[in-house]
């Protein structure tokens, strides 16, 4: 498991205790050393100034960076910096960085005082800079119209997995003879199979090894002189004939404006492309993601390591998503949450689950167990059981989510428009409504939910609706001490504007949205067994209540991915082993079935399938997930297993039985 850098402060620098060396230098006469340093090496000798003025301002483009060894994120800074002061507005900036010891917020926060010109930017990334965990870590900055892609762990492990294709690299990290393990081939040889015409590198060093190794990985190398007293470094590029202009990004149609639909079109529309968002109902988030209030926090069993890898995930990824969404206080609030051990099957879970996960997070753990006298601390009623501490845990109001989504400029909304039919054209596809043609769009994302296989009927997507209502009641004496979010066989929150939330039922197969005396009497009854206080909560008054349907699948993890035209190859009985051997996409995508995790889940999955799409159609971004694990999310992952070809399942098996 990684660990944060163990730092020593030296006249106000960050040393690395590991490798005895120094992030970054400032001195009496130059305090401004390090950021002078970073904008020489990596930014003028990557030409990025002049690059990125002379990016397309008629259409968004993309520039990706590489970088090794993020340290205290200077040259992440300075390179954000820049981009916001040169590149066109409708550009987007992947930086993609390998630490394998971070930096804590708070060391991140010390080190970037150094630089207060940069101080908005270090605000941007230190916002985002929270809950990180070994493994792809994706960050956003709409602000500043880029993302940082962070991987947490060994370089050697992630670097020769990388399938972009990079503008340019920031060879840092500590020197070749501080740290020799990062200077390996696997290193040039990544750079050499992410390289195309015009990749440029830049590297503080000036080393015979990495000169030689660069330019036998097919790169052109030239030493120049270093900065301040260091004589040399080394910058160059990729010597190929100039490229074609790259590709237009797709014109996207997405189907329902639910928290699946609307974080779908967000994620396209914040890399550029033309969103158009198709809604049956009045309004964004009419169905399941209508509720007033939604919690956020991963239900974990321990043994199901797919299905928790993507909780783990999508947790992390939500909170920063909802927190940079800026829904203030009515939208989005981190209060804690509390998972009970009540029954004795639920407290056999806690404490698998602790044994596993606690101190998962690199900087602060995402949850701990905690004994009843410690829970009720924290909650501020009387708790009886163990209990799972999420101290990250939060409640967001999906309906404001939607909303604020929504309003992405790239995105025109259509409402009470219900689309009926897809046709296939030889490039794109058709949507109609029952009076007629809505519009032709490169590639379609359905994501309306339990109705989606109406749409894509040979899809294999198995859907199953489940009702599910949930009830607010009034603020009531005996819960005013609730400081945190109880979770047992429901949900409550703590107070808000005078109310509580509480919930849910759960019904598969029923249909019926209308709500019901009984449910609201299950509920209370529900919150009556928190906590020993509100043994009273059955006599409380419901000030509101909704019921709607959520849709999941089988095995219980979200169905997102392209959907392909399948049906000729199962008639053929041919054999699939790799995922090679199946069709290209054709641009028809889905989006579905989180059952009641789609607040937190469907984020983190729309953020994966808009840079998947992307490459479907030639623009080669970073990647948020392994293929592996994308294959696990497959929309037809059970035709596949229905098909016999049993080897395309194996690597999604065994992540699923490690």
């Amino acid at each position: 498991m990684s660990t944060h850098a163990v730092l020593e402060w030296r006249n106000g620098l960050p040393y690395s205790r590991q490798f005895d060396d120094v992030y970054f230098s400032v001195s009496p006469e130059h305090p401004q050393h390090g950021l002078a340093e970073t904008r020489y090496v990596f930014l003028q000798h990557n030409h990025l100034a002049e690059r990125w003025r002379q990016l397309p301002a008629a259409h968004a483009s993309h520039f990706v960076i590489v970088e090794t060894g993020f340290g205290s994120g200077l040259n992440f800074l300075a390179a954000l910096q820049l981009w916001r002061d040169t590149a066109p507005a409708n550009a987007h900036l992947h930086f993609v960085s390998v630490e394998i010891a971070p930096f804590t917020l708070q060391d991140l926060q010390t080190a970037h005082a150094h630089f207060p010109e940069l101080a908005e930017a270090s605000a941007a990334l230190c916002a985002q800079y929270q809950l990180l965990q070994p493994g792809i870590n994706q960050l956003e900055l709409p602000a500043f119209s880029a993302s940082l892609t962070l991987f947490i762990g060994d370089s050697a492990d992630y670097l020769p997995t990388l399938t972009l294709k990079a503008d340019a690299w920031f060879l840092d990290g500590f020197a070749p003879a501080k740290n020799p393990q990062m200077w390996q081939p696997y290193l040039f040889a990544s750079m050499a199979a992410c390289a195309h015409a015009g990749t440029t590198f830049a590297t503080f060093t000036s080393a015979g090894i990495v000169k030689r190794s660069l330019q036998a990985a097919g790169f052109s190398v030239n030493k120049t002189k270093g900065f301040g007293n260091k004589r040399e470094m080394l910058c160059g590029s990729w010597p190929e004939p100039a490229q074609p202009a790259s590709k237009p990004l797709p014109k996207v149609a997405i189907i329902g404006a639910g928290i699946a639909g609307c974080s779908t079109a967000w994620q396209l529309a914040t890399l550029g492309c033309e969103v158009h968002v198709f809604e049956r109902a009045a309004q964004v988030a009419t169905g399941a993601s209508g509720n007033p209030r939604g919690m956020l926090y991963p239900r974990l069993n321990a043994e199901k390591p797919l299905n928790d890898q993507l909780a783990w995930r999508s947790y992390s990824y939500s909170l920063r998503h909802y927190a940079q969404l800026n829904l203030g206080e009515d939208g989005f609030q981190r209060v804690g949450l509390l998972q009970l051990g009540a029954s004795p099957r639920e407290h056999k879970r806690v404490q698998k689950v602790a044994a596993r996960y606690a101190g998962l997070g690199v900087e602060t753990p995402l949850l701990h167990k905690t004994t009843a006298a410690e829970a009720s601390e924290q909650a501020g009623v009387q708790i009886a059981h163990e209990c799972l501490y999420f101290p990250h845990g939060a409640w967001v109001n999906p309906v404001l989510a939607c909303q604020q989504m929504i309003q992405q400029p790239n995105i025109q909304l259509y409402t009470g428009q219900a689309v009926h039919q897809l046709s296939r054209l030889p490039s794109g596809w058709q949507l109609f409504s029952e009076a007629g043609l809505l519009g032709q769009f490169d590639a379609v994302v359905v994501c309306n939910a339990a109705e989606a296989a109406n749409l894509i009927p040979d899809s294999g997507m198995w859907l199953n609706p489940v009702r599910g209502q949930m009830g607010v009641i009034a603020a009531q004496p005996l819960m005013q001490g609730l400081r945190t979010i109880l979770c047992g066989d429901g949900y409550l929150t703590p107070a808000h504007q005078g109310t509580h939330a509480m919930g849910a039922t759960f019904a598969p197969g029923e249909t019926d949205t209308s709500v019901r005396t009984q449910d609201n009497q299950h509920n209370l009854q529900m919150v009556s067994t928190l906590s020993p206080q509100f043994d009273q909560a059955v006599q409380t008054d419901i000030v509101f209540a909704r019921a709607s349907l959520r849709c999941g699948s089988p095995d219980y993890l979200p169905y997102v991915g392209a959907v392909l035209p399948l049906q000729p190859l199962i008639e053929s009985q041919q054999l699939v082993t790799s995922v090679t051997d199946l069709p290209a996409p054709s641009g028809l995508y889905a989006h579905a079935a989180h059952g009641s995790k789609g607040l937190m889940t469907a984020p983190y999955c729309a953020a994966v399938l808009a840079r998947r799409l992307l490459q479907d159609f030639g623009h080669a971004l970073p990647q948020l997930t392994e293929d592996t694990f994308w294959l696990g999310l497959h929309p037809q992952r059970l035709l596949f297993k229905q098909a016999g070809w049993k080897p395309l399942l194996q690597p999604f098996q065994a992540q699923q039985t490690t």
